[in-house]
């Protein structure tokens, strides 16, 4: 029993002073993220799209949320099949690749992960689909071309 009580006091003091501090949140990793991977705008992305550069948009959603509508010309690779075949549809590691999610999070860990792994020309798209959307751009799901449209009631 008394092995027990020692087992207590010593945990009570390690909670009490959060030596399990360094556990870093989730808002935390996708912050430093974000912070570390190179960006580019949505206007630098038309500009790719418009140029008809060589390069590979990724969507790293969910299906759901790639089907519900996605930037024109992306192909779907799911964040958490990245590390797996990504080797398999881009086997130059110098080809210049943008990553997008809904609002950089995941794509900001994924382009980190694509350097990580000796892709040398990755970049992430500042903002996201959230973003991309938010600025009159265009985007494709199965009911073909779409835009939001902001607007004011006049009255």
């Amino acid at each position: 029993m008394r092995k027990y009580g020692r087992f207590l006091i010593v945990l009570v003091v390690f909670v009490s002073m959060n030596v399990w501090s360094d556990v870093k949140s989730k808002q935390e990793i996708k912050n430093e993220a974000i912070a570390k991977a190179p960006h580019i705008s949505t206007q630098q992305l038309s500009g790719y799209l418009s140029a008809e550069e060589n390069f590979f948009l990724l969507d790293v959603r969910t299906e759901e949320e790639y089907l519900a509508g996605h930037i024109q010309g992306a192909q779907w690779f799911p964040r958490g099949k990245l590390e797996y075949y990504i080797q398999e549809r881009i086997k130059d590691p110098d080809s210049k690749i943008v990553l997008y999610c809904r609002t950089g999070g995941r794509s900001a860990l994924a382009t980190l992960t694509l350097k990580v792994m000796g892709y040398t020309n990755v970049v992430d798209l500042g903002g996201g689909f959230k973003e991309w959307v938010a600025e009159g751009n265009t985007f494709y799901n199965l009911h073909g071309e779409n835009r939001v449209v902001s607007y004011q009631k006049m009255e």
